[in-house]
């Protein structure tokens, strides 16, 4: 999966989306490796084939949960900005883990300046302003008073 991140971000989509099918088949299917697979083929002008990723993972939330991001996921990569912010909004609704990394993830650049991201990210209620240094030393302040 990692690998697969790496390579996409360089631009080597071949080993991108080698890396992405093998974490796929080794986590049986996880919606993670298969979502950025869907994107890195839309993104690579394979648009069939990442429809053929939507719709995968369309039958397998029939039988087990799939995180809505994925789906979102693959929508952007296919330029589909209406059902990103639909399933982005799902994923909100259901508190969708990925939703941490929507903010730094470069995958979604190209939908900061939207109005509509904004409210997304409002409705995530991140804190943004916090420097990890903070949140840091106020654990840490919390420990020690707990212990004394």
């Amino acid at each position: 999966m990692m690998l697969g991140q790496a390579c996409e971000q360089l631009g080597d989509v071949d080993v991108a989306l080698d890396a992405l099918a093998t974490a796929s088949r080794l986590s049986d299917g996880n919606s993670k490796p298969v979502g950025l697979r869907g994107y890195c083929l839309a993104k690579s002008g394979q648009t069939a084939a990442a429809r053929e990723v939507l719709s995968m993972l369309e039958d397998l939330s029939r039988i087990r949960y799939v995180p809505p991001f994925a789906m979102a996921l693959v929508h952007a990569g296919l330029g589909h900005d209406r059902q990103v912010y639909e399933w982005l909004g799902r994923a909100v609704a259901v508190r969708d883990v990925h939703l941490a990394f929507v903010t730094v993830d470069c995958k979604w650049d190209p939908y900061r300046g939207q109005p509509e991201f904004g409210a997304l990210i409002e409705q995530c209620a991140f804190d943004v302003r916090r420097q990890p240094d903070s949140v840091g030393s106020e654990a840490v302040t919390r420990l020690r008073s707990a212990g004394s």
